[in-house]
């Protein structure tokens, strides 16, 4: 994730929907990837209000969630929407106008939606297809479901999270910190976060947008083993004895449970990869960006890089007294799986002679 520059030329972060310096309003455009300062545009078209960018001076609305409920800082994707990119990939989202604890689950399904653009952010980035439903057969779209954990009001008992056909399901206990936070540790994970999960859902969703021929099937399966292994069943045994299942050399323990799940898992984990790599040459953690739009990147540069990146993120956290904010170890195995993840998504990729500077 990079920063951006307000008109005013104040730094401006991803969430941010005003300037804190000039106060003006704020508005992302994804396809642009770019964060535009805004300014009232007097203009005819209805009662709705329009924005103008005051570089350009094209014309925007701001999403109705942004407006309405104030989750969303983007912009609607082309006149005749009311959403942007990322809410009009929404299919269900919690009831939080009136009824139990309807300001929080306000609070939490915000955090769904940031953790949502995050993801889309960086499938853009990776240049992935991103479209909803309503644009393709084989779109995406997300829902955002409560069971009686986080509104005793429900039918729901417990909801899953979890993907089937191009629908992502986010149990919205998920967004409730001490929630997570105890499932984390019940379910003896060292990770867990909204985020984690938007990116490992996708890893489903891609799985299907990118692994279609038999010869990719086939590379897949040396890698990480044949999907065709019934997954209920595997399903039931590790949440049976989720702390007896060996990890190996997998990415972690839930990889284990299932070819699907471990290709989900390291694609989550090529995403942190990425994302982070570019924050980190934002910050200058890097010498030089081994992550740009501009080219596709060059994995062993990357792997290079983030092995010296995940170490000094979690040299930071221990100096602040938190946990390691990378608890992995990335065995060959796993190396060869972020390989593929990469070559899946940059099909003609060819290995630089030398690698960047790191």
């Amino acid at each position: 994730m990079r920063d951006f520059q307000c008109a005013c030329g104040q730094t401006l972060y991803f969430e941010n929907s005003v300037c804190t310096a000039c106060q003006r309003r704020l508005g992302y455009e994804p396809w642009r990837a770019q964060m535009l300062t805004l300014e009232p545009a007097h203009v005819g078209f209805g009662e709705e209000q329009w924005w103008r960018d005051t570089r350009s001076g094209d014309l925007f609305r701001r999403c109705f969630n942004d407006t309405e409920y104030q989750v969303c800082n983007w912009l609607a994707s082309n006149p005749e929407h009311s959403f942007c990119l990322a809410c009009g990939l929404n299919d269900t989202i919690p009831e939080v106008n009136s009824g139990y604890l309807a300001l929080q689950r306000r609070k939490w399904w915000g955090r769904m939606e940031q953790a949502k653009r995050r993801l889309i952010y960086t499938l853009l980035f990776l240049g992935l297809p991103v479209a909803g439903k309503a644009d393709h057969h084989a779109g995406l779209a997300f829902s955002f479901l409560e069971d009686q954990r986080s509104n005793p009001l429900v039918d729901e008992e417990h909801v899953l999270t979890g993907h089937l056909d191009g629908l992502i399901t986010v149990n919205l206990a998920e967004a409730d910190v001490v929630s997570r936070e105890q499932t984390r540790q019940n379910l003896g994970e060292p990770y867990r976060t909204l985020l984690g999960h938007f990116r490992h859902e996708s890893g489903h969703y891609y799985f299907n947008q990118l692994i279609q021929s038999e010869q990719d099937l086939m590379a897949f399966r040396a890698l990480f083993g044949d999907e065709r292994e019934d997954y209920q069943a595997a399903v039931e045994r590790y949440y049976a004895n989720p702390a007896g299942v060996p990890q190996g050399d997998r990415i972690s323990a839930y990889a284990a449970l299932h070819p699907f799940e471990d290709w989900a898992e390291c694609w989550a984990h090529y995403l942190h990869m990425m994302d982070c790599l570019e924050t980190a040459a934002q910050v200058g953690l890097l010498s030089a960006p081994v992550v740009t739009q501009e080219v596709p990147p060059d994995i062993e540069a990357c792997l290079a890089a983030w092995m010296r990146v995940s170490v000094a993120l979690n040299a930071l956290n221990r100096s602040m007294g938190l946990r390691d904010a990378y608890p992995f170890v990335l065995s060959a195995a796993t190396l060869n799986k972020l390989r593929f993840v990469h070559q899946r998504i940059y099909p003609n990729w060819m290995p630089m002679q030398t690698g960047a500077s790191v």
